[in-house]
């Protein structure tokens, strides 16, 4: 298996830099550590070299891309049953207006932004959202109801340390886009959870505690490639 990460894992976890691996030929099942996962960046063409070699690989670069789209996140995590909540996708402050209402969560679809997300409670702050997140309006934003609470977590190989519901979307996202680190964003009811985005995590964002997650992770991913293969 191969681990290829720029992220200093230590403890014993063999890892090759996303550079070399771009350079190299190796063969065998891949896991991509690179902490940005954005399209065109470092994260993506490492998925894309393992897949040009043949390796399994996770994630793909197709998932990289789907990830990334908060339209298509959402879509795709609907069709597997995890919890989310109806959208619409536009550039049109007026379509918003007609179609929604106050307060609501917007993200940005375009895919070079690292921004997570922006509410809104007004039409002034739904302007300057949709002006922000689209570039100057140069891009689409997706919205969202603004039902509960929003909370924003870490989630590692599937786990995280939140409350069950929050956990299980966590899991449930791993087990359908296969992507080891990232951060979720969450709406949160008295009675449900429900999946809003997915960014990834900058490097200042994982902490030691996350490396030690992150190396569990490896073990236990070793472990099921070695049964299935």
């Amino acid at each position: 298996m191969l681990v290829v990460s720029n992220l200093d894992l230590a403890k014993n976890v063999q890892a090759v830099s996303p550079a070399k691996f771009l350079e190299s030929q190796n063969k065998g099942f891949t896991i991509n550590l690179d902490s940005d996962y954005r399209y065109l960046k470092s994260g993506y063409y490492v998925s894309m070299h393992a897949e040009i070699l043949g390796n399994p690989v996770i994630p793909t670069s197709r998932t990289i891309i789907d990830a990334s789209r908060t339209p298509i996140l959402l879509l795709e995590a609907q069709k597997a049953g995890i919890p989310t909540l109806p959208n619409l996708t536009t550039g049109s402050v007026k379509q918003i207006l007609q179609e929604t209402t106050f307060p609501i969560v917007l993200f940005p679809v375009n895919p070079f932004m690292y921004n997570g997300y922006k509410t809104a409670n007004n039409r002034s702050a739904l302007y300057r959202a949709v002006k922000s997140l689209g570039l100057n309006y140069k891009f689409t934003v997706c919205v969202q109801s603004l039902i509960g609470e929003m909370t924003s977590f870490k989630s590692i190989f599937g786990k995280s340390n939140q409350n069950e519901p929050l956990r299980r979307i966590s899991e449930r996202v791993f087990e359908v886009f296969k992507i080891p680190v990232c951060k979720l964003h969450v709406q949160r009811t008295e009675k449900e959870a429900y999946l809003c985005g997915l960014q990834p995590l900058r490097r200042e964002e994982i902490l030691p505690e996350d490396l030690e997650a992150i190396r569990v992770g490896i073990s236990e991913m070793s472990r099921t490639v070695t049964m299935v293969g």
